[in-house]
């Protein structure tokens, strides 16, 4: 088998086209065309970067033979085994599952079925900046629909910074979070700001916690437009609890729609000591 079909026939079991082959190589489609067809021989670089891809080693890429590792006198089985546990290349490609790459600090698994061109499952994290793409993303840096990573993008994400739609991390910005610091439409956090914040430290429209800065705001020390704080509430409208909870309940009623009112009652009763 030569080079060329060697390309061919691990980029068909990968799932992948010329054109994603040749993206993610940073080189053109009709260059891996002529790989492929033999017109053309892949640069050194090229040549490292398909057997990592592949998980081939040189020998198996260049020449269809696999490179026999001895131990002593016993040898051993092709395999990747450094540290990760032992997998026999082609076990899962041939249950076409996708590839499983190894290496010492590497890991990475690319199923083969795709939707909307993207691998359905891509795993890819190690020492070093790795990016997961797929519809579920894990990765030091992970970018898909469900995505957990260092970097977390997604719809849902996980991850120590983290930014979607519905996000958790130590630092979480999106539609929904929660984190450490939280930045958000409705945010939870040690820090928070948002429409609706909550955190020990809350900045937004309506603001909760144990510091609470908001057109509405309640905490221990809160400062708005309407603030109830425990301690210190600073505003126009300005209420201490319990003293004056009765007060706050007589303002919210003549104040504001039934439902609204009742969440104001709802989260002054909260400050109050049992």
């Amino acid at each position: 088998m030569t080079t060329g079909q060697k390309i061919y026939e691990c980029r068909k079991k990968l799932g992948m086209t010329q054109e994603e082959l040749a993206e993610r190589l940073g080189v053109t489609r009709q260059s891996v065309s002529k790989w492929e067809s033999d017109g053309a021989f892949p640069e050194t670089e090229k040549i490292l970067e398909l057997c990592k891809l592949f998980g081939l080693s040189a020998d198996e890429l260049l020449f269809g033979e696999a490179q026999t590792e001895k131990s002593g006198s016993a040898e051993e089985p092709e395999h990747c085994s450094r540290g990760w546990g032992v997998i026999k290349r082609g076990d899962l490609r041939s249950r076409g599952w996708g590839v499983i790459k190894r290496g010492d600090l590497h890991f990475e698994y690319v199923s083969k079925k795709r939707l909307w061109g993207m691998p359905l499952v891509h795993v890819n994290f190690g020492l070093g900046l790795y990016r997961a793409k797929g519809i579920i993303a894990v990765g030091n840096i992970a970018t898909g629909l469900i995505s957990f990573g260092t970097i977390s993008v997604g719809l849902l994400a996980f991850g120590a910074l983290a930014l979607g739609l519905l996000v958790f991390g130590a630092f979480a910005m999106g539609g929904i979070s929660f984190g450490g610091v939280a930045a958000g439409m409705i945010a939870f956090g040690g820090l928070a700001i948002g429409v609706y914040a909550i955190g020990g430290l809350s900045v937004g429209y309506w603001a909760v916690g144990g510091f609470a800065r908001g057109y509405y705001a309640f905490g221990d020390w809160a400062i708005g437009w309407l603030s109830v704080g425990e301690t210190r509430a600073a505003g126009v409208h300005a209420f201490e609890m319990p003293a004056q909870f009765q007060q706050l309940c007589r303002f919210a009623e003549t104040t504001f729609s039934a439902g609204r009112a009742d969440f104001v009652k709802w989260i002054a009763s909260l400050l109050r000591p049992s």
